[in-house]
């Protein structure tokens, strides 16, 4: 038997989670988006009520106006019942898209600051040396899905290339590979890769490890090695002196024809 669908009181259930108190807008913004796409009624964000219809409108347009106008009321119930009840007094006689254009203008500044810090947070990832890659890859997106959410969405070009440069010197052949070919590729995918060339890099430098401890010596058992200099003068030292060699003093001189004149 199939699965049964998730109901839209289950999903709603996530705005009863944690009322809307102020300082968490833009959680409770993002809960609410979910659950509008599911009940395909994001229109209500960014749509004013409709207005009212003249008396001679037909059957079928006064329907589809009534139930358009059962969707803003449905949902704007929904908001002011997850609401803190200062914010339920302040909204409670408008309609939904009123409702979050009033808040979107209240907590503007906290948007833009938390825009600034996921940016500051985002620019400033590096993955140092050594480090597993899949972790940092995963903040990093998540640092743009957040972006996204806050009204300051990044194209995929530009999240791939903030990715990539954060990336340390040992991707670099990555990079280059990455760059040369022109791959078009989702960030999931980019990520999957990086992993892959991380198990690459790992195995080639622990070859280059082995062949550095395992590297012979090539010099000839038999040569002779090189004295320093501090060997040189110690063998120098320890030479015997040679006395020098002449006739005794009682010699007499070819010359002078007299003894100890030498």
């Amino acid at each position: 038997m199939a699965a049964p669908a998730l109901s839209s009181f289950n999903l709603r259930s996530i705005l009863e989670k944690e009322e809307l108190t102020g300082t968490n807008f833009m959680d409770w913004y993002c809960n609410l988006g979910i659950v509008l796409r599911q009940e395909h009624k994001e229109f209500v964000l960014t749509q004013p009520f409709p207005a009212d219809l003249p008396n001679n409108a037909p059957v079928a347009q006064r329907s589809e106006h009534e139930k358009r106008c059962n969707d803003y009321l449905d949902i704007s119930c929904l908001m002011l019942a997850t609401m803190s009840p200062e914010f339920q007094r302040q909204y409670e006689a408008l309609d939904a898209h009123t409702i979050i254009t009033g808040l979107r203008n209240m907590f503007e500044d906290q948007a833009r600051a938390e825009r600034f810090n996921t940016l500051k947070s985002l620019f400033a990832c590096r993955l140092a040396e050594g480090n597993p890659v899949s972790l940092h890859v995963i903040k990093m997106i998540g640092y743009t899905e957040s972006l996204d959410k806050l009204g300051c969405p990044l194209s995929r070009e530009l999240a791939t290339d903030l990715i990539l440069q954060s990336l340390p010197p040992s991707f670099e052949p990555f990079i280059m590979n990455f760059n040369m070919n022109n791959l078009n590729s989702s960030l999931a995918e980019l990520h999957g890769m990086l992993k892959t060339a991380e198990e690459s890099i790992k195995k080639n430098s622990n070859h280059v490890m082995v062949m550095h401890k395992c590297k012979p010596n090539n010099k000839k058992s038999g040569q002779k090695r090189k004295l320093n200099s501090d060997e040189i003068m110690s063998t120098s030292n320890s030479k015997t002196k040679v006395e020098k060699t002449g006739p005794a003093k009682d010699t007499e001189c070819f010359f002078y024809k007299e003894t100890d004149h030498w």
